[in-house]
């Protein structure tokens, strides 16, 4: 078991928890199919916007942003892409999360298919946790806007406003402290899952714990974990940065520059990374300065498609060179999500030892409901039929007389 100091110095060692293979696979699989399925959906919802493939596809790439200016039904599509990629991103935490916990109770070996079979069997929690308080604050301003209705009533309508209007006030707050929560359950409620297994309404307990008791400490503890998912992500993607330019000059050293220079200017041509315009102008600056520090600004300003050498051949080599630049990316985006659910992991234990004054690490975990119905169903040894013994009969014997 890890000796954890229950502190801000324990936040610091999400770098080194974070940077796991079982970790960074993990995350990686969250990604690759949260991007397909936001990908494929967000496409859809351009194109029925009266946007032309090609249009996104020189805008976007292959992750179109939100439907700026486009008709109500492409944004509920939308929405429908960006839900798949938020909870397919919680349930890839849940697992993220079961890893860090098995490692921090001294269990290095815990399988990842065991971590993937948990996050789907108990991930729902990690999600209907945040449903549930959307709907509830959902539920409180339709009926703030029923009870609006009532001000179109001449004379009783403006005084039942005024007399409501305290009420309406603390609803309003009330709204904002839910809001608040469901910022903290997303953030923390996969790791929650991932410790204890809880069902929604322990998750949604513990996430309104937090909140309540332990706010300075979560707020803190988060700014110090961002800084050390900067700093992983930073450092891994100026290495892998320094790693292409590496196999571009071995390379160079068997094929002609201007084969090589061809293939690679179209296989970046197929990679751009698209930044939400909702960031601050600052986030933009600091990631294009950060590109341009690393010679990667091609990432934000994909090159023109330049004729394919040998055609066909070379065509192909750069599609395939342009999926291997996003395997890439997303290998740097997958440390960077890896430590931040193992992060997260650490934050929630050391909250609980706040606030509740227990150790989640020493909490023996009691097996699957599948491995308890296998031990249900698993047949006695079959017991061996008794033998009756032969009774013994006396033979008559014929008295002589």
């Amino acid at each position: 078991m890890t000796n954890l100091h229950f502190n801000y110095k324990d936040v610091f060692r999400a770098g080194r928890l974070g940077f796991s293979a079982k970790k960074i696979w993990l995350a990686f699989l969250g990604l690759l199919i949260a991007h397909i399925g936001y990908g494929i959906l967000s496409y859809l919802a351009h194109i029925t916007g009266g946007i032309e493939i090609s249009e996104i596809w020189e805008i976007y790439r292959l992750v179109p942003m939100y439907p700026t200016g486009l008709p109500w039904f492409s944004w509920i599509i939308w929405i429908i892409a960006f839900l798949w990629y938020l909870f397919v991103s919680l349930i890839s935490g849940v697992a993220i999360s079961k890893v860090t916990y098995e490692q921090l109770k001294g269990d290095e070996f815990f399988e990842i298919k065991e971590a993937i079979k948990f996050a789907l069997k108990s991930g729902k929690s990690a999600i209907l946790a945040p449903v549930v308080l959307t709907l509830f604050m959902l539920a409180l301003v339709i009926m703030g806007l029923i009870l609006a209705l009532i001000t179109w009533v001449p004379y009783f309508g403006q005084l039942f406003f005024a007399v409501m209007s305290i009420l309406a006030f603390a609803v309003c707050l009330f709204i904002l402290y839910l809001a608040i929560v469901t910022i903290v359950s997303l953030i923390i409620g996969p790791s929650i899952v991932g410790e204890t297994g809880n069902d929604t309404f322990d998750t949604l307990f513990e996430s309104f714990s937090v909140v309540n008791d332990q706010p300075w400490r979560f707020v803190v503890y988060e700014i110090l974990l961002i800084f050390v998912v900067l700093i992983g992500v930073g450092l891994l993607g100026f290495f892998s940065a320094k790693a292409i330019f590496l196999g571009q000059d071995v390379i160079g050293l068997i094929i002609s520059p201007e084969k090589l220079d061809n293939l690679l200017i179209n296989a970046a041509y197929y990679v751009k990374i698209a930044v939400p315009p909702l960031f601050p102008e600052s986030f933009h600056n600091l990631f294009s300065g950060y590109l341009e520090s690393i010679h990667m600004t091609n990432l934000l300003y994909p090159p023109n498609y330049l004729p394919a050498y040998e055609t066909w051949s070379g065509a192909i080599t750069s599609f395939i060179l342009g999926i291997v630049y996003y395997f890439i990316v997303l290998f740097v985006k997958s440390l960077g999500v890896a430590i931040l659910w193992a992060g997260n992991t650490v934050i929630f234990t050391v909250l609980v030892k706040k606030k509740d004054d227990k150790n989640l690490l020493e909490i023996k975990e009691e097996p699957f409901e599948e491995e308890k119905k296998v031990e249900e169903i698993k047949p006695e040894p079959a017991k061996k039929p008794a033998t009756k013994k032969p009774k013994r009969t006396r033979k008559r014997t014929k008295r002589s007389k």
